[in-house]
């Protein structure tokens, strides 16, 4: 049950305050067996507002995956399910903590979501033959679909065929793949890739070698950054690999948009620390790729550099742009799933809070986070960047935020938690700018080993250049937590 001066998220004379009572029942289901994996956690959240019935509502969550082997050593099946509240306006966010079992959608900028479902099944078959090489052949059937949403329906069949060689011509090892994919939009230009690569390896000793690609790479959408040629590319390379601690590859190329080099360098020093570093041109340009991990026994360091041609149905299908929040008994942890165990809470944490769109983008994100545990506190802070370029209209925007937490375990029973952070979203189009600042109190008190009991107080403010788009709110919610 929660209580908001302002769940709408608007601005100060259309405010109106309001006491929410949030119920949210939901199961989890985990299943390891020789063949078959399945893990999947629902929930429904029934949202009843006491001032105002039209914010009452049912919405509904899923995570859901399985794979199972059905013919031994040749035929597969994975399958994926997903459903959540996602945003219409990235800078309208609110409190959108929708994670695992005992997480909700939210007493605020509920009216800003959008229900969007999909799920994805992928046979395929797989075998190896011999010391000759692994084959593998895929169907994906992805389905999106977005209610009360500008995003498109999108249904996509997605191919690719797979092989690497085997050990029968060592010290020559290869490779080859085959991409296809095909996307109907409903109510938007339907859209389509081809990429198409071989690659081969040579070893003249343990340390060094020759190299050699080739590519192919064509995507079918229009706009104005787009062009009907296909990319073609070939290359030479050499690689190093003097120990297990390091290794490099470079690569001179020539395409049809002239010459150019790539290549990766992977440094470990430590069992516990890891850094690859990798750069490459695609049909929409150069591309950069970097990952950094260091871990000590008190502390985690990522930083983490992608970029990728890709849509608002492909982020949300892939779960791009979230962590899960976990705490079990008062111990908080971080993860790319929930944790499904008694006495646990999960609730999604969105790194990037970006609004669905109904365009192909170039997205690049540059994202770090640390984490460090002291006796009884864990500190905790994390910063991105995203840059969105919009294919079709040439637009741009831009998230950079900061948040940061400090939890402490007050006695196995009782942790205190207080978050606070700033994001900032730019937009070329009407040079909107805004800057949303939110600080927030928690107090968990395990009760048993399955029942938790949560007190919540928050404050969020959005400063906007645009009239009508700044608002502040102050709300306190109270949780029960039961799992059974």
């Amino acid at each position: 049950m929660g209580y908001s001066d302002n769940p709408d998220l608007v601005s100060g004379s259309q405010a109106k305050s309001s006491w929410i009572t949030e119920i949210t029942p939901g199961i989890a289901v985990k299943r390891e067996g020789g063949r078959v994996k399945v893990q999947a956690d629902y929930r429904m959240s029934g949202v009843f507002s006491a001032s105002d019935s039209g914010r009452n509502d049912i919405y509904h969550g899923l995570d859901g995956r399985a794979s199972a082997e059905l013919v031994e050593d040749w035929f597969y099946l994975d399958a994926t399910a997903r459903i959540s509240q996602q945003l219409k306006e990235g800078a309208r966010a609110g409190d959108r903590g929708v994670g695992g079992i005992g997480g909700g959608v939210g007493v605020s900028g509920i009216n800003n979501t959008s229900q969007v479902g999909a799920y994805s099944l992928s046979p395929y078959l797989k075998h190896r033959f011999g010391s000759f090489a692994t084959v593998e052949a895929r169907v994906a059937m992805d389905d999106v679909i977005s209610s009360d949403s500008q995003t498109a329906d999108a249904r996509t069949t997605r191919y690719r065929l797979g092989a690497v060689s085997g050990n029968l011509y060592y010290p020559l090892t290869w490779s080859a793949n085959y991409e296809k994919s095909d996307t109907h939009n409903n109510g938007a230009d339907d859209t389509g890739s081809d990429r198409a690569s071989v690659n081969a390896r040579y070893a003249l000793n343990r340390k060094y070698g020759l190299l050699a690609q080739a590519g192919l790479e064509k995507n079918d959408f229009t706009g104005v950054n787009t062009t009907e040629e296909d990319y073609k590319y070939y290359g030479l390379g050499v690689f190093y690999t003097p120990g297990r601690r390091f290794s490099a590859d470079v690569y001179v190329n020539h395409s049809n948009n002239g010459n150019f080099l790539s290549g990766s360098a992977t440094l470990s020093p430590t069992p516990r620390t890891s850094f690859k570093a990798s750069t490459s041109q695609r049909a929409f340009g150069r591309t950069y790729g970097l990952a950094f991990s260091h871990r000590t026994r008190q502390s985690n360091w990522t930083l983490n550099y992608q970029e990728d041609l890709t849509n608002s149905q492909q982020q949300f299908l892939n779960y791009v742009g979230s962590i899960y929040e976990n705490n079990c008994g008062g111990v908080i942890s971080y993860s790319a799933s929930p944790v499904s165990l008694p006495g646990c809470v999960s609730r999604r944490l969105d790194l990037v809070n970006q609004s669905q769109l109904n365009e192909t983008y170039t997205s690049k994100v540059l994202s770090g986070a640390m984490s460090y545990t002291h006796r009884r506190s864990t500190f905790r802070l994390s910063a991105y960047h995203n840059k969105r370029h919009y294919q079709s209209s040439g637009a741009e925007d831009k998230t950079i935020g900061l948040q940061g937490s400090w939890n402490l375990r007050a006695s196995p029973r009782i942790t205190y938690a207080l978050t606070g952070g700033v994001s900032r979203d730019e937009t070329s189009v009407g040079g909107d700018e805004s800057d949303l600042w939110n600080l927030g109190l928690s107090l968990t008190h395990r009760l048993d080993a399955k029942t938790s009991a949560v007190l919540d107080l928050r404050h969020q403010q959005r400063n906007s250049d645009q009239p009508g788009d700044s608002y502040k709110e102050n709300a306190v919610t109270a949780r029960l937590n039961m799992s059974f």
